[in-house]
């Protein structure tokens, strides 16, 4: 059972990121125009090129995925989770040669920045003087948080606490880590036989409370809207459009977002979850077809629904194109994960 949640969590969550890639950065209306023929997407498609990478072929994941697994592959290899692993994982993945392809295309300048400070080359502004942190409000570290419930199914309360770890380096302020937090509680919950939607939606609000909470002792302050709240109301919108796909993703990106930043793109994976009841490949489908920052929103919620739902649910043929084609033994690092938790 372990084996098949953990699988499915990694499978999912790299079929949102390789679905949802090529979608980033437009608006539902073009998502039909320009790669759905006049439709939805609910396939690979190629690179467009206008994207941020055009470069990147068919099924390719972006910086989503790849540094989840370059952290996972740290966190294995020193045996769980550690600073000494997340900084690891960060440098593998800047620099290692299996995933130079993907951070040379995809290093965004928060990321950057963090490990500009790990290495000691980063040369500081008037920005760093201020309290609160608004420009690095962004998703990176909820993006990779679901490693963490991965790591400690059932143990909200430890994975918060991996999850302020692992995204510190890059997303030091109170809001990001809040939805980490949040992403990483829920997943755990997932993970736990017999759970269901609504109680995973209670460990995301909790994540993302105590995930504010705890971030406040150790990282910077910022303004913007509760991740919490925002749980609270895609739940609400993705539960009243559960039958009706156009209007579930148009409402969300309208009232929540699907943007880069922290407090639209994890609420909005949690609403994508509960309109689905869950269920892996509509979960995918929703988010990605939502627009905006479509791969990270549905990297994550992917990751909740195949934790949930298990890889037995997945059609088999994900697996071996994406292993494949990223160069990623994903199977192989899921029996890596569950010999750490079991």
């Amino acid at each position: 059972m372990m084996y098949d949640k953990v699988l499915g969590s990694m499978v999912a969550a790299a079929i949102g990121d390789a679905m949802g890639t090529p979608l980033e950065s437009r608006p539902i209306y073009l998502i039909k125009q320009d790669l759905g023929k006049g439709g939805f997407v609910y396939d690979y498609c190629d690179m467009p090129k206008d994207s941020f990478a055009p470069e990147m072929k068919k099924g390719f994941v972006s910086d989503d995925f790849s540094i989840s697994f370059a952290s996972l592959k740290a966190i294995v290899k020193h045996g769980g989770i550690s600073l000494d692993a997340v900084i690891e994982g960060l440098l593998d993945w800047r620099y290692g040669d299996q995933f130079k392809l993907y951070s040379s295309a995809y290093l965004g300048p928060t990321t950057s920045i963090g490990i500009q400070k790990l290495e000691g080359t980063y040369e500081p502004t008037y920005m760093d003087s201020m309290e609160c942190h608004q420009k690095t409000i962004t998703n990176g570290a909820a993006m990779k948080a679901w490693i963490c419930g991965l790591l400690e199914p059932g143990n909200l309360d430890k994975a918060i606490d991996d999850a302020i770890m692992l995204g510190l380096p890059t997303h030091d302020n109170v809001i990001a880590l809040s939805a980490a937090g949040a992403v990483a509680a829920g997943v755990s919950k997932a993970m736990v036989r017999n759970v269901t939607t609504d109680q995973i939606v209670e460990a995301g609000l909790y994540g993302a409370r105590e995930g504010y909470r705890r971030a406040l002792e150790v990282a910077h302050d910022a303004a913007g809207a509760s991740v919490e709240k925002r749980i609270e109301l895609a739940v609400e919108i993705g539960l009243k459009y559960s039958h009706d796909f156009e209007a579930c993703i148009t409402e969300m990106t309208d009232i929540v977002g699907t943007g880069l930043f922290a407090n639209e793109a994890a609420p909005a994976a949690f609403g994508f979850f509960v309109s689905a009841g869950g269920d892996v490949m509509e979960t995918i489908f929703r988010s990605i077809n939502a627009g905006n920052d479509c791969d990270t929103v549905a990297t994550m919620a992917g990751a909740l629904a195949g934790a949930f739902k298990g890889y037995h649910t997945i059609p088999p043929h994900h697996l071996s194109f994406l292993s494949k084609t990223n160069g990623m033994d994903i199977e192989q690092m899921a029996k890596d994960v569950c010999a750490l938790i079991q």
